[in-house]
């Protein structure tokens, strides 16, 4: 590594250091957002899935969907 890359890196910790940044503080956590649906609606999907033949790939989709849900939900409310 060339001496002046290092000296570099060790000017703009001292900077960040000096000016109060933390520099192995931890990332914030960005929590997705997940669309509330509605009773109804979701009356009408059960209904749908109800009416349909069973599809493995299906109810997969649905059972990640909710656990992403509760994933996002869990996120939010830390």
């Amino acid at each position: 590594m060339n001496p002046l890359c290092l000296g570099l890196e060790v000017i703009l910790l001292g900077a960040r250091l000096c000016m109060g940044e933390s520099v192995l503080r931890a990332p914030d956590a960005v929590c997705p957002i997940i669309a509330e649906r509605s009773v109804a609606w979701q009356r009408e999907l059960r209904a749908e899935r109800l009416a349909s033949a069973g599809s493995p790939r299906t109810d997969e989709a649905l059972a990640e969907w909710l656990s992403l849900r509760d994933q996002a939900r869990a996120c939010r409310n830390r």
